[in-house]
C-alpha cells in the first residue's frame, strides 16, 4: 500500500511538472509570437522609409544635392515662399517649348522678397542628358527674352532671373560625375558642378597604399571634414579668366561661410591626424596634385614670387574643389565660385569678377546615417 501510495504522488508530481512545462512552453510560443509580429510591423516599416526614398537607402544617397523638386513643393504648399515654376509664362514657355526644356526645380523665395532678389530656375532637357550646344542654342533665344522678362511691371520692382541647367549625363566630365550637374553660363564663361560624397570619394581613391586626398576620422571636428564638388570651367572668350579656390565659399541660410581649401589646405589637414603619415600621405598628397582643379589649370599671369591660374580662352579645366565641411544644421547651399575677368590687352580697362552661384540643399539626417570612412 505504501509502495502505491509512493508511486501516485509520483504521477501527480510528475504531471504537474508537465502541465507547469506546458504552460510555460504555451507563453514561449505566444512570446516569439508577439516578436515575430514585432518584427514584420518594423520590416514593413523599413520597407515604407525605403520606398520613400525612390528604393534606396538612406546611407546610399547623397547628403547635399541640387534644389528643390518643383513636385516636391506642390505636394506640401507654404503660403510662405513661391513657387516660380515658369518666370513670365508668356515669354518664357515658347523658348523653353522650342528647345524641349522644362522647368523642374528652383530656389526657395519669401513672398517679400521674391521681386527684389533673383529668382533661379531649374531647367532640363525631359531625358536629363545634354550637349553644350544645346544649352548654348537655348542660350542664344533666351538672350533675347530675359531683358523683356526682368523689366518692370506695374506695381512691380524689377525680377532679375537666374538659369542653371540640370543634368545626370556621367559623360560630361573626365572624371564621371556620381550625382546631378548643374550647369551655368555667364560672360561667355561656362561652369558645371556636381557633389561628390564622401563615400565615393573613399572608394575611388581611399586605396592601395594612398589616403584619399579627402580622407578624414570621425574624430575630425566639423570645420576639419571637407565637402567636395566637381568643377568644369570653359572659357569662350578672347581673353584669359583666371580662378583662385580660396575665394570660392558655400554659404548657407544662416549666412554660415565655408571656404574653399586648396593644395596646401589639405597637406596640413593631414596633420591634424595623428595617423595619417608616412607613404600613405605622400602618396594622397602625389594624388591631389592631378584630381585638383586649382592644380589641373595653366599659369596664366606670371607676378614677382607669385602666379596665377586659370583658362586661356577657347580652353576648358576641371577637377575638384574642396570646401570645409557645412554644418549639421545647414538646409539652404549656395556654391559661390568668382571668376576673374582679364580685360583686352591694351585696353584701360580693370579685371571684373563673375561669381557663378550654385544652389544645393543639405540634409542632416543623410548625412547621419552616411558610412564610416573606409579604405579599400
Amino acid at each position: 500500500m505504501k509502495w502505491f501510495n509512493r508511486q501516485t504522488k509520483s504521477c501527480v508530481s510528475a504531471l504537474r511538472y508537465v502541465g507547469r512545462r506546458s504552460c510555460q512552453n504555451r507563453q514561449i510560443k505566444v512570446q516569439h509570437g508577439n516578436w515575430a509580429l514585432l518584427n514584420l510591423g518594423m520590416l514593413f516599416l523599413l520597407g515604407l522609409i525605403v520606398s520613400g526614398c525612390g528604393g534606396q537607402s538612406l546611407t546610399s544617397m547623397s547628403p547635399i544635392q541640387p534644389v528643390h523638386n518643383i513636385a516636391d513643393a506642390l505636394n506640401d504648399p507654404s503660403p510662405e515662399v513661391v513657387i516660380p515654376a515658369i518666370p513670365s509664362e508668356d515669354l518664357a514657355k515658347p523658348v523653353l517649348d522650342k528647345h524641349g526644356l522644362q522647368t523642374v526645380g528652383f530656389r526657395l523665395a519669401k513672398v517679400n522678397e521674391a521681386n527684389t532678389k533673383a529668382l533661379t530656375y531649374m531647367l532640363a532637357f525631359p531625358e536629363y542628358a545634354y550637349s553644350i550646344d544645346d544649352w548654348n542654342n537655348f542660350l542664344t533665344d533666351w538672350a533675347e527674352v530675359e531683358p523683356q522678362i526682368e523689366l518692370p511691371r506695374q506695381n512691380e520692382d524689377r525680377k532679375r532671373v537666374d538659369v542653371i541647367l540640370i543634368s545626370d549625363n556621367p559623360q560630361t566630365f573626365e572624371v564621371q560625375a556620381k550625382q546631378n550637374i548643374l550647369t551655368k553660363t555667364q560672360d561667355g564663361i561656362t561652369v558645371s558642378i556636381c557633389y561628390w560624397r564622401r563615400a565615393d570619394l573613399d572608394r575611388k581613391y581611399n586605396r592601395g597604399n594612398a589616403f584619399s586626398p579627402f580622407y578624414e576620422t570621425e574624430t575630425l571636428k566639423q570645420g576639419d571634414k571637407t565637402d567636395v564638388y566637381y568643377v568644369q570651367i570653359t572659357n569662350n572668350r578672347t581673353e584669359h579668366i583666371i580662378f583662385d579656390v580660396r575665394k570660392c565659399t558655400v554659404v548657407d541660410q544662416g549666412e554660415n561661410v565655408y571656404q574653399g581649401l586648396n593644395y596646401e589646405d589639405l597637406r596640413l589637414r593631414f596633420s591634424y591626424m595623428s595617423r595619417a603619415s608616412g607613404l600613405y600621405v605622400t602618396n594622397g598628397l602625389k594624388k591631389a596634385k592631378e584630381i585638383l582643379l586649382e592644380k589641373r589649370m595653366h599659369v596664366v599671369e606670371r607676378q614677382v614670387g607669385a602666379h596665377r591660374v586659370g583658362v586661356e580662352p577657347g580652353k576648358s579645366a576641371e577637377g575638384f574643389v574642396p570646401f570645409r565641411q557645412v554644418k549639421r544644421n545647414a538646409v539652404e547651399l549656395t556654391v559661390i565660385l568668382p571668376i576673374e575677368k582679364a580685360p583686352p590687352s591694351g585696353g584701360i580697362q580693370r579685371y571684373q569678377t563673375v561669381e557663378f552661384k550654385f544652389p544645393f540643399t543639405h540634409s542632416r539626417g543623410i548625412r547621419i546615417v552616411q558610412p564610416a570612412p573606409h579604405r579599400y
